[in-house]
């Protein structure tokens, strides 16, 4: 399979509000620029951007595809996840990712610069989106079949609560002011 970069390499650095209004204006163009071999066609899931690194933290399968755009080429993988992975959530204020096992309902913290898997957390079966949120500094899992989200703290990796909001979960936004 190849991972596909639909947008210049300067697109994911562009600031929100360029790429807002670029959107008003007229529909988004997209070309692309690099395809960039990731290995194995197997199952796709959440695709995530850091900031703070310039990498692209790719989920399929068992493991994470880390990506430079810059540099076009993979930077290394993390883990062997038996039940699949599925979101990746970076806490750019520790310098800590995280990603996890849905089947096991489980979250792997893993270190941003060597990405190896540091600790693991309980979540609850079915883990799948994760969502760092900047105003808060915590990590959100959203947890599809049991109709929650862990909330974890990075900085004394920990899940810090459990919040019941309903089944069918898959996905989660940031607004950069506290709310999800």
């Amino acid at each position: 399979m190849i991972f596909k970069c639909l947008v210049s390499v300067g697109f994911a650095a562009a600031s929100a509000t360029l790429i807002a209004h670029a959107a008003d204006v007229h529909p988004a163009v997209y070309r692309l620029v690099e395809a960039i071999p990731l290995g194995a066609g197997e199952r796709w899931d959440y695709a995530t951007f850091d900031p703070a690194t310039g990498r692209v933290f790719v989920s399929h399968g068992d493991h994470v595809t880390v990506v430079d755009p810059q540099a076009r080429a993979i930077v290394g993988e993390i883990g062997i996840f038996p039940g699949g992975t599925h979101g990746i959530g970076i806490a750019t204020q520790c310098g800590r990712g995280f990603t996890d096992d849905g089947k096991a309902g489980t979250v792997a913290v893993f270190d941003g610069r060597t990405l190896k898997v540091q600790s693991t957390l309980a979540a609850k079966p079915d883990a799948d989106g994760i969502v760092f949120d900047p105003a808060s500094g915590q990590i959100f899992v959203i947890e599809g079949d049991n109709g929650t989200i862990s909330v974890i703290d990075p900085k004394a990796d920990a899940v810090t609560a459990t919040i019941a909001v309903g089944s069918g979960l898959e996905a989660g936004t940031a607004d950069g002011a506290g709310k999800l």
